[in-house]
């Protein structure tokens, strides 16, 4: 029969095999609350098996472990609570990246710049790299291809996210065409953000993928009412 002493200490290796192996998985974080109570818990488990068969250096490492725990949900409390977002970073936030962790959230704001920028300012170069990621928060843009505009970016659209990550050549021109506020965060800051901290990245392609369809669906939009007036000119000649 099993008493409930190595029932507390079944359950204590489960939490800690389930805890790690969620965490090899990608689908917990170290950083997160539930791994540190997954671990809390398996460790205050351990530690009242061990009340039956007393071992010292198996309870010190049980206490630590849950000590480790306690100051880790600490940490992340105190470095998150004091966290405040101004009207356009929540905006941004709110549009693309709904499910990012409000800290990761400051940290990829902190990268990057606001900035006012006029008509005609050029955000990328048809051919030449992508040296940065734009964020529109009000106002517009051009896109060119060949100096001819075949689509345009308003409010919540990002520039450049096709290839900043790779600072891949830009397949058009984008330019200013209204006073316009923009995020900007170079390639550069971008790529050692993603590399420093791997959890940000599947927010960003989830947010980049999703800016590409809408662009992809405003310029057939576009070409399909050229295309339109086109004929109604052809007919009405």
């Amino acid at each position: 029969m099993i008493d409930v002493y190595q029932l507390a200490g079944i359950v204590g290796v489960a939490f800690y095999i389930g805890a790690y192996g969620l965490l090899q998985l990608g689908v917990l974080r170290g950083s997160g609350y539930p791994y540190a109570l997954m671990n809390l818990a398996a460790a205050s488990f351990v530690l009242v098996s061990l009340m039956v068969s007393w071992n010292l250096f198996s309870a010190i490492i049980q206490i630590s472990w849950i000590t480790l725990s306690v100051l880790g949900m600490a940490r992340v409390w105190l470095t998150t609570r004091g966290l405040r977002f101004r009207g356009e970073e929540q905006a941004l936030l709110d549009a693309h990246f709904p499910t990012l962790r409000r800290f990761d959230a400051r940290k990829l704001l902190a990268a990057g710049t606001w900035t006012n920028c006029a008509p005609g300012e050029t955000l990328t170069e048809q051919a030449a790299p992508v040296t940065q990621l734009s964020y529109i928060h009000r106002g517009g843009a051009d896109i060119q291809i060949g100096g001819q505009v075949i689509a345009q970016v308003g409010a919540g659209g990002f520039i450049g996210e096709m290839g900043c990550m790779t600072s891949a050549p830009a397949s058009a021109t984008v330019r200013i065409n209204a006073p316009t506020r923009v995020f900007r965060v170079s390639s550069v800051a971008l790529r050692r953000l993603v590399k420093r901290n791997p959890d940000l990245g599947p927010h960003l392609e989830f947010a980049f993928s999703g800016n590409t369809r809408a662009k992809l669906m405003a310029t057939n939009a576009l070409l399909q009412q050229s295309l339109k007036t086109g004929h109604a000119v052809s007919e009405s000649a």
